[in-house]
């Protein structure tokens, strides 16, 4: 009698966490800044605060932190877009900059006074 000996791996059914990249392609690593802009977008998007007049140096000027969250991350879509085509070390140090602007961003809204802040 032969016994059918083979060894099971879970890596293959196993979810991609965002923060664990080993392993991970270019494609799936965009896939998942995507999936991160997506959340954020949908966020600002529920949110509703009163915008305010502020003075610059420049005079008033009428300030609005949705509005500003929401160009903060067409800017890191953008900035993906730019990665998308370069190579080597000019993508990853443009990757880096984008991950750590959503990191920026996750840890502005997820503040607990950015809600009830006026």
């Amino acid at each position: 009698m032969i016994a059918d000996l083979r060894i099971h791996n879970h890596s293959d059914s196993a979810s991609i966490h965002p923060l664990h990249k080993a392993g991970t392609s270019r494609h799936a690593e965009e896939q998942i800044i995507e999936a991160r802009i997506q959340i954020l977008a949908r966020q600002i998007e529920k949110l509703d605060s009163a915008s305010r007049l502020v003075w610059l140096k420049t005079g008033p000027h009428i300030y609005d932190r949705d509005f500003d969250l929401s160009v903060k991350i067409e800017a890191v879509r953008w900035m993906l877009r730019i990665a998308r085509n370069l190579t080597g070390s000019s993508r990853d140090m443009v990757m880096q900059r984008v991950e750590h602007s959503l990191d920026q961003l996750e840890m502005a809204l997820d503040a607990p006074n950015w809600s009830s802040a006026t």
